[in-house]
């Protein structure tokens, strides 16, 4: 087994520690710079010969990098699905890496707050984490790999256009900001899809917990820019800290109305979730997103006893299928799953 997912629960990245600002709504910001290589094809062009030099090279010099010394270098080929998986779940990998593992893969940071996916839609794509809501530490972080890896490589760059990129949507910056952010008091308002639709008017992209196409669960949503072109980096960053930061205020103020206006009936939402995860033997995975989302909110509220910062965050992560099968060595049933989720559930919280 790869090193890296020996005793893989324990491995918990740093920026789910619920110690970034706004921390109580926003569980984490994500930064992504797109890059490639001017003298060869993007990988979608590129022959396996080129794509295997590509990531031999890369490789090596990411890890002479300090961000990355003690980190890992993850080959996708070499990797079972369920551990692909594994870094889907966690946002370091993309779809489509796992999908086409040949010649692709990872260089991750010991606390997995960077990575570089190499050989994905472009031959680099870099991410850097934070927790909470904190788009330029991200930024910083990941331009100042940028720029040391710009004095090895030269980057496909256009004058006119700025970074070069497989996506036209990346072109200019290369730069994708996201956040995951927690909005039950809009959603239990009525309010949510006013200020989805207002975001989706500003050019942001609204979807689920995970990559494109995912589906909402638990009050969760990524939000991220639409613009990489006609702007800087920071001017981007900007742009969405202040948005976002609006949304945080929104979220806030609802749910601060909702309590106000039935404070029985949030309080027994929030201590039925939490005794449900105490308790039950069998748990859906929509169902834990249900509960673990009353709960955040009751612990957000003060109606919940103060749980170990980054609990929630933690637990989110692992109630996934892929790190439900891998912690158990094997594919699990629908039903194994569930009492697998529900097992996993009562452990984490029995010592809360």
């Amino acid at each position: 087994m790869n090193p890296f997912f020996e005793n893989f629960r324990d491995r918990v990245p740093d920026w789910l520690d619920a110690r970034g600002p706004a921390s109580d709504i926003v569980v984490s910001t994500r930064v992504r710079l797109a890059r490639n290589l001017k003298t060869f094809p993007f990988p979608h062009h590129a022959s396996n010969v080129e794509l295997g030099t590509i990531f031999g090279d890369l490789t090596r010099r990411l890890m002479r990098f300090a961000e990355f010394s003690g980190g890992w270098v993850l080959g996708m080929e070499q990797l079972d699905p369920p551990m692909r998986k594994v870094l889907l779940e966690l946002n370091l990998a993309s779809p489509a890496l796992v999908k086409e593992p040949q010649h692709r893969g990872l260089v991750v940071s010991p606390g997995l707050e960077r990575a570089v996916m190499i050989n994905e839609l472009d031959h680099i794509r870099l991410v850097t984490f934070r927790a909470g809501l904190d788009p330029t530490a991200a930024l910083e972080d990941a331009l100042g790999i940028d720029a040391s890896l710009e004095n090895e490589v030269e980057p496909a760059f256009s004058e006119d256009l700025g970074y070069l990129t497989a996506s036209p949507a990346d072109v200019g910056t290369g730069l994708n900001v996201s956040t995951l952010i927690h909005l039950p008091g809009l959603v239990l308002a009525g309010e949510i899809d006013k200020v989805l639709n207002a975001l989706r008017q500003l050019q942001f992209s609204v979807r689920g917990q995970s990559e494109e196409g995912s589906t909402v669960r638990g009050a969760m949503f990524r939000i991220a820019n639409l613009v990489t072109l006609g702007k800087d980096e920071q001017e981007i960053v900007d742009d969405f800290q202040t948005h976002v930061g609006k949304i945080v205020i929104y979220e806030r103020s609802a749910r601060d109305q909702l309590y106000a206006r039935d404070p029985l009936g949030i309080e027994d939402m929030a201590h039925r979730s939490l005794a449900t995860v105490r308790h039950s033997r069998l748990i859906t995975a929509q169902e834990a997103y249900d509960h673990l989302s009353n709960i955040r909110l009751g612990a957000g509220l003060g109606i919940l006893e103060p749980l170990q910062p980054g609990l929630l965050n933690k637990v989110l992560v692992q109630q996934q299928t892929a790190h439900l099968e891998l912690a158990s060595g094997r594919p699990l049933t629908s039903r194994e799953k569930s009492a697998a989720r529900a097992a996993l559930l009562r452990e984490v919280f029995a010592a809360e």
